[in-house]
């Protein structure tokens, strides 16, 4: 097939809007239908798109959820399904995800109609190992953060689940003792990451039988994992922190030279704090805190607000369109760089990135030419408390914390290393949770049956950035849960794993569905861009001849991968249309939606 032939397909396909979907409602409905499809089986459409009434789970694979459908099926509420659906992902995608990753959670609730975000993401000792960044390669367990997975998620699910810690994690525990059928997305990781399983026994013995990868199609049974999820089942995230499992994992660390005490993991506690928000086109957009990246998702619907996309055509085949959407991700990804760290160890200027104020002091640079890299912003003089729509939905700010004395340059791992889900629940409670290793499987690391993070190499090398490692800190990254409100109610739940792609998926997938009209999984068909504070710009197949055409006249330097490359993210969208849930899973990986 022609690149021309593909672009013409691909307008047919991404530009449909709900209105004029009779022939996706056809597939909505068999969606509905179906209930527990063996996952290896499916073909690459299906699972990927449900209508239903109640609630709905989106996650990476089928398996998962299907494990978040049961708790709500059950009487779970939102936080229920996203728990189980996480500890799920955790067995069934153990190079993304698990008991030794960390993330975010964002949750609003229905009843109080207020916001909070949980930060769990991998955190620093009271030592940081100063000397990692000399250590040749990733594979060490000097880069393991303290895990934040457990403590956050079942803190969670103690102040927002409904049903017994037992039982959410009864999915998990079921597929690590019974089993499941190894996707090609797995066997893929398993075979790029081949040196690193080697250097834990355990882990080969399971991944690598008798030294050669597991295949596409195989039955992995994780016994450690199952025992390991057991523990956590009757005694809590304790026993992960403070007990047995805790003593091991540390034990391991300090072994290989991590600075990492056992009273260091003992002591880790996720934070909740307030998410940054905005208003766009009548709605409230909430999104992660920093460390994490939900200033820029918010930044940069910020610069397209003003902007009457739909008049200027589609950002695949406009190329005015296309401008204003590049440039608005590429002025939002060169503020966040600046400014981004941990703010209960250094000032953010969270508000003052975040305000429409500062949104308009940099809208010039939204359409200018790309020469070189991007200069940032000043956002601290716009730096107050959030007000408006915003304040009445969410907690009290951080507190003010010195500015700090320069920007730094985090980065967040491979592309395979990171997942995403989104939940809705009859009540219209909504979760949005990513979670990560770092790297894909992360350092290595393999403790009874859990893989263990690479988090510390997320922090800068520049000690003045605030991004620098320090005691307690937690790195930034690019992850970036969002829900979308209107009227008080919701009316999207998104996030996408990625690293760089994370925030320009989300903005890209908000921006087709809210003011294109577009139906959730054609807007995720669309070909998508990730820019950079500099001229390099990564774009998918299944742009007009005359987009690329503008961004190499801008000056981008623009590689072009092959279309729905999982590179660019893997989006679990969930939106309020017509009174019912429309939930869509990304195409460019094994992601499914269930609803009920």
């Amino acid at each position: 097939m022609s690149r021309h032939t593909r672009n013409a397909r691909a307008l047919f396909l991404n530009a449909v809007p709900l209105r004029h979907a009779s022939a996706l409602a056809v597939l909505a409905s068999l969606a509905c239908a179906r209930v527990a499809v063996p996952p290896e089986t499916v073909g690459p459409d299906v699972g990927k798109r449900v209508v239903a009434e109640h609630g709905v789970v989106g996650a990476g694979n089928a398996y998962a959820s299907e494990a978040g459908l049961e708790m709500l099926r059950r009487g779970g509420s939102a936080v229920d399904a996203a728990v189980a659906t996480a500890f799920a992902l955790g067995v069934t995608e153990p190079m993304m995800s698990g008991l030794g990753a960390g993330g975010g959670l964002l949750y609003w609730d229905a009843k109080t109609r207020h916001a909070e975000y949980l930060n769990f993401y991998s955190a620093s000792g009271s030592v940081p190992d100063t000397g990692l960044r000399s250590v040749g390669g990733t594979a060490t367990p000097r880069g393991v953060g303290i895990p934040g997975a457990v403590r956050g998620l079942l803190a969670a699910h103690a102040k927002y689940g409904k049903l017994p810690r037992a039982v959410v994690l009864e999915p998990a525990i079921r597929l690590a003792a019974d089993g499941y059928t190894v996707n090609a997305l797995l066997a893929r990781e398993i075979v790029a990451s081949t040196e690193k399983l080697n250097a834990s026994g355990g882990a080969a013995r399971l991944f690598l039988p008798g030294g050669k990868p597991l295949r596409a199609g195989d039955h992995l049974v994780q016994p450690e994992l199952a025992a390991t999820l057991r523990s956590i089942a009757a005694e809590g995230a304790d026993v992960f922190y403070a007990g047995a499992i805790g003593d091991h994992i540390v034990q391991t660390l300090r072994a290989a030279g991590s600075t990492i005490t056992r009273a260091d993991f003992a002591a880790y506690q996720p934070r909740w704090t307030r998410p940054v928000c905005t208003t766009y086109h009548g709605r409230v957009v909430l999104s992660a805190a920093a460390p994490q990246s939900g200033v820029q998702v918010v930044e940069a619907l910020n610069l397209v607000a003003d902007r009457n996309m739909p008049s200027l055509g589609l950002p695949s085949r406009s190329p005015d369109a296309f401008r204003v959407m590049t440039g608005a991700l590429r002025v939002a990804v060169t503020d966040r760089d600046a400014v981004i760290g941990d703010p209960d160890k250094v000032a953010v200027p969270m508000a003052g990135i975040t305000s429409k104020a500062y949104a308009a002091t940099r809208a010039a640079k939204v359409e200018a030419a790309v020469g070189g890299r991007l200069a940032a912003g000043n956002p601290w003089s716009f730096d107050q408390a959030a007000t408006g729509d915003c304040a009445a939905m969410v907690s009290a700010p951080p507190a003010t914390l010195p500015r700090p004395a320069a920007p730094g340059a985090p980065g967040d791992g491979s592309m395979a290393e990171t997942t995403h889900m989104s939940v809705v629940d009859a009540e219209g409670n909504a979760v949005s949770v990513t979670n990560t290793l770092g790297l894909g499987f992360g350092t290595g690391t393999w403790v009874d049956g859990v893989f263990l993070n690479s988090a510390m190499f997320n922090f800068a090398r520049d000690a003045n950035s605030p991004n620098a490692a320090g005691p307690f800190r937690v790195p930034a990254s690019t992850i970036a849960p969002t829900i979308v409100l209107r009227d008080g109610l919701v009316e999207m739940v998104v996030g996408c794993p990625g690293s760089p792609a994370i925030p320009p998926a989300i903005v890209q997938t908000i921006v087709y569905v809210l003011d294109y009209g577009l139906d959730p999984l054609a807007a995720l068909r669309m070909p998508r861009m990730i820019p950079t504070a500099g001229a390099p710009l990564r774009m998918e197949d299944g742009f007009a001849e005359a987009v690329y055409a503008e961004a190499r006249r801008l000056g981008y330097e623009v590689t072009v991968a092959p279309a729905v490359d999982m590179g660019f993210g893997g989006v679990h969208v969930i939106a309020r249309i017509g009174g019912r849930w429309v939930g869509a899973a990304d195409p460019r990986r094994d992601g499914e939606v269930r609803g009920w």
